[in-house]
């Protein structure tokens, strides 16, 4: 692994899993896993109840730091919010552009790994962010993958050991533990295997 500019900083963007919500304390929360395994500092920038648009408004006002990696994860709330709105895909779509591209200009050598977001267990709760459905998760997951695909140093982190059933929290939003490590592990690999 060569050298980044950034050193050994790892920043965390996006929705409240990044933040840490469900898990059960900072150093359990995804971000942390993350950091503690590759032996980066960590920097998270998650915000609890963020959207994409959101998360892009963040990284123009308050432009990233550089970094060896950069995580992002975000979207769920939008297609919760926003349920089936081709325009609310389209600003996603944008939003990502602009993250991925504030990075770039940060670090251009920098990793990006971005989460595809698992499915959930229920959309129906919380109104008006109950407009959701794990068939707009894979829309917008396919969005961010085609997206990424144009960026040379941006990679999908996909958690294909998810199980929905047993590593989400009890209020059917939040990865718990289990499933706070489990998308650890899927960062992990992907980094890992883009580093190679």
């Amino acid at each position: 692994m060569g050298r980044v500019s950034g050193g050994q900083r790892l920043l965390a963007y996006g929705h409240s899993w990044v933040d840490g919500d469900g898990a059960t304390s900072r150093s359990a929360c995804l971000a942390a896993r993350v950091a503690r395994e590759l032996g980066l500092e960590l920097d998270n920038r998650g915000v609890g109840g963020s959207s994409s648009t959101g998360t892009a408004a963040l990284v123009r006002q308050d432009p990233p730091r550089p970094a060896r990696l950069y995580l992002v994860m975000t979207g769920l709330n939008d297609l919760r919010l926003g349920g089936d709105s081709a325009s609310v895909l389209a600003d996603y779509e944008a939003s990502l552009r602009t993250v991925f591209d504030a990075f770039r200009l940060a670090a251009a050598d920098a990793l990006v790994v971005a989460f595809a977001q698992p499915h959930l267990l229920d959309f129906s709760l919380y109104a008006p962010h109950n407009l959701g459905s794990n068939g707009l998760v894979d829309t917008y997951n396919g969005v961010l993958r085609q997206v990424a695909a144009d960026y040379p140093r941006v990679v999908v982190a996909e958690a294909t050991d998810w199980d929905a059933r047993t590593m989400l929290d009890p209020d059917t939003v939040h990865a718990n533990d289990a499933g706070h490590e489990c998308l650890a592990r899927a960062a992990i690999r992907a980094a890992t295997a883009a580093w190679q």
